[in-house]
């Protein structure tokens, strides 16, 4: 058991530390009575957790068209990729397609919606694909989140995934929803 000499003066002088609120700056120039009675210290009011998220209401139903990054490393720093939807509550499901000049996989793809409001969603199965045969592909996993911007919705988030060959190098998509003209 390794004991440093900051532990060892921790555990002798934890016992006689009887007012911790002594020891703790004052956050506010009001003071903590201030805070007690709910004036000042703005930055101290509890906050929204699904802030910039979506809710179960906002319908992620149709087809998202945007790019993939992939960080410094993979084969390219940018694809192209859609993803086609089903939403039903918390789950979504669907297919994803990316491409880079000749190289191309639909994928199925499947996730949940997590208690943070971010989606988690899974590259399930390669549905089809044109690649050399040394290419291995990289199935994905992503934790997106649904931002309202001035285009409107977007799914935006880091992915990461393996590969046959290990662990792929991870990078991030934006995505929006391709918008049906007449």
């Amino acid at each position: 058991m390794r004991i440093t000499l900051f532990t060892l003066l921790l555990s002798l002088t934890l016992p006689m530390v009887a007012d911790w609120s002594a020891l703790l700056p004052d956050p506010s120039p009001l003071g903590t009575e201030a805070i007690a009675e709910g004036r000042g210290a703005l930055h101290l009011r509890p906050r929204p957790e699904n802030v910039g998220v979506t809710s179960p209401e906002v319908d992620l139903n149709g087809l998202w068209v945007g790019e993939l990054l992939q960080n410094a490393g993979g084969i390219a720093e940018r694809f192209d990729l859609s993803m086609q939807l089903t939403h039903n509550g918390i789950f979504l499901k669907g297919t994803a397609f990316v491409k880079y000049q000749e190289i191309w996989a639909e994928m199925e793809v499947s996730g949940f919606q997590q208690p943070n409001g971010s989606w988690k969603l899974t590259d399930i199965k390669v549905l089809r694909a044109q690649k050399p045969k040394e290419l291995s592909w990289c199935e994905k996993s992503y934790e997106l989140r649904a931002s309202f911007t001035p285009e409107g919705v977007v799914l935006h988030g880091p992915w990461w995934g393996n590969s046959e060959y290990g662990p792929c190098i991870p990078g991030s998509i934006r995505l929006k929803r391709k918008i049906k003209a007449a």
